[in-house]
Formats: structure tokens, sequence, C-alpha cells
């Protein structure tokens, strides 16, 4: 008895084992679809990327990295660059190694919106209610009846913003008023019990920003690590500004413009969502050289805190915002697939010295 145990003990392990391979197998293929795409997007504006640039990166994926299905990625960075960078992340590799190797069991709570407050317990949230299993509560979490709700969530504002659990890239994001909860009969996703999730209230920008991103609040994503001695520090950090369709920034049309992470100051050159380059928004016209991003500092401050108040993920990209006032708010934070392909590609490698490239032995060995 006790060998067929552990014979079928270790079947399932056996089982799990490559069914775990299998689904990395597919991840890979398509993050490197996505790469090879993103490529022929910049070379069909820059030209073919030199070949020898191509053999750098195939070469530095295979040795230092441990497989050549690291390479799209680096030849996106080399292309963005123009040259090739010893210290470089690709993708697919800090999704599948290094996040997976180091915090993400802890990261996965980040996509419970509902949650966040739980955890960070800071005011820079515009968090005002939330809505978990059916029920709606307060932002201490006093149960609510829907009447109560209204009040405050329309008290002083006209409209509210609905994120659900798990949404990302303005997915699963709604914009309501009190109208919507009053009419009948209806409509999404008022026409249902609402999936978990938060209600925030709606951010007035800095002014610095309305003429850059008038119909949607511009978005700093920063993005700060866990260093080897415990301490945190910021590795990156780019500006996404919306278009004039959108009331919220979208990761499908957005303009994103890299930042000098020690400044705020704008990189002269944005970039579309396909990797086309621009030296003004499509829209507005306004050029983004000489700009810099208004209390900056203040924003990066409070990023570093937070993280620091949560050190059990290794890698955290924080949207934030500044305010009318000044003040930077807190509107998402992802710790599990955080974009890291931008700021390689535009001011990285922003990880050397953390010992990344080398965490795939660590996972080999198991």
């Amino acid at each position: 008895m006790i060998a067929s145990a552990v014979s079928t003990d270790s079947m399932k392990q056996a089982g799990f084992a490559v069914a775990t391979g299998l689904y990395d197998v597919v991840r890979h293929h398509r993050s490197n679809q996505r790469a090879r795409t993103t490529l022929a997007s910049i070379e069909r504006e820059r030209g073919a990327t030199d070949k020898r640039l191509v053999a750098q990166c195939d070469e530095y994926a295979q040795e230092v990295l441990g497989s050549r299905r690291y390479a799209p990625w680096l030849y996106v960075y080399a292309a963005v660059s123009g040259g090739f960078k010893e210290g470089w992340i690709p993708d697919n590799y800090y999704g599948l190694v290094v996040s997976a190797t180091k915090s993400d069991g802890a990261a996965k709570i980040v996509r419970l919106k509902s949650f966040t407050n739980r955890i960070l317990d800071t005011e820079a949230l515009p968090d005002v209610a939330y809505a978990i299993d059916g029920i709606y509560y307060s932002r201490d979490f006093r149960p609510l009846r829907e009447d109560e709700l209204i009040g405050l969530l329309f008290d002083g504002r006209d409209r509210t913003f609905f994120k659900a659990d798990d949404s990302c890239q303005g997915r699963s994001i709604w914009i309501l008023t009190r109208e919507d909860f009053l009419r009948s009969p209806r409509t999404p996703p008022l026409d249902a019990p609402l999936p978990d999730g938060v209600f925030q209230a709606p951010i007035r920008q800095h002014p610095f920003f309305d003429v850059l991103s008038p119909n949607s609040v511009a978005t700093l994503r920063v993005t700060t690590v866990r260093e080897l001695d415990g301490s945190i520090s910021l590795r990156a950090a780019y500006l996404r500004l919306g278009r004039s369709a959108d009331s919220i920034v979208r990761s499908a049309s957005h303009v994103r413009v890299a930042l000098d992470r020690e400044t705020g100051v704008f990189s002269d050159v944005a970039f579309l969502p396909d990797w086309r380059t621009t030296r003004m928004h499509p829209d507005t016209g306004e050029t983004f050289a000489g700009r810099s991003v208004p209390h900056f500092d203040e924003a990066i401050a409070l990023a570093k805190s937070l993280h620091a108040s949560c050190p059990h993920m290794l890698c955290i990209g924080w949207d934030l915002c500044i305010d009318d006032h000044g003040q930077p708010k807190l509107m998402e934070w992802n710790a599990r697939h955080n974009d890291i392909k931008f700021s390689e590609a535009t001011t990285g490698p922003c990880f050397r010295g953390l010992g990344w490239e080398n965490l795939w032995r660590r996972a080999a060995a198991h």
C-alpha cells in the first residue's frame, strides 16, 4: 500500500511538472510572437537591425540567461537603443524566471484591488468603497446599503470609477454616475451583482498635464525593486498619456515617454503602442522635449515607502498621478506582470547588480 501511494504521488508530481513545462513553452511562444511583431514595427520605421547585434543577443541569451528563447526581446531592446547592452532582462525571462522564482505567490494578492488598502494602508489611494461577494462596504469595511453607497460615492462628485479585481490595462473599469444606479432597467455592469472590486474617486490632475493628456489623467509608471540588502530603490520611470478619444489611459492607445529616473525629465521622443516614435502628442501637438514631471521626487518617495512596507514583492510597478494640489496619488500597483520591457528598451539595463541573470540556474536545479 505504501509503495502504491508513493508511486501515485510521484506520478502526480511528474504530471504536474509536464503540465507546467508545456505551459511555459506556450508562454515563451506567445511572448516571442509579441517580440517579433514589435521588432517588425520598429524595423519598418528604422530599418533592419544590424546582424551583429542580433548575434550578440543570441549569444547573450544562451550563455548568460540559459536559452536562446530569451533572445527575441533582446532584439527589440537592441533595435530601440541602436546597440547591445549587457545586463538587459528580456520580458519573458522576467515573467517566467525572475517573478516566478522570487515573488510569484505574494504578488498574486496585488490583483485584488478590493484588498489593496488592507495591505498598503495609505491615504494616497483614492478608494471610496468596495464591492465584495455582492455586499457593499465603506473604505473602513463597514457594510453599506445601496442608498448609503450612492450617497457616499456621489458626495461632492458627479462620477466614480469602479475597478474590478484583476482588472488591468484599462479593462474591466467603468465610469459610473448616480443616474446609472437609479436607471431602470439598469445597464452593465449594474444589471447584475458587481464583481469584487473598488470604487474610486476621480482625480483632478496637476494642470501641467492638461495640455498633454486633456481627457484622461496622465499616469506615472514607477518601477521599484528590493535590493540585495533589503532596501528599496527606484529602477525605472516613464509617463503614460491618454489619447483624445479615451477617458482613461489605455494600453491599447497610450503614448509613453521615458523619464530620467533621477530628475523626471522627459525624453525628447515618445512611443506609440506599436513602438513607432513621435516628438509630439499625436492629438494635442505638444512636444515632449524640455519638460519634466512636477513633484517627481514626492512621487518616487511614496512608491519607495509603500514598497518598503510590503517587501514580499521583489519588483513593483506603481501607477501614480500628481493631483491638482501637487500630491502623488496611487492608482494601481503591479507586482506579477508589471511591464519592464519599455524601460529596458529605452533607459535600460535597469536591473543590473541584482543577480537576476543567474536565477535560471536556481529554477533549473528544482
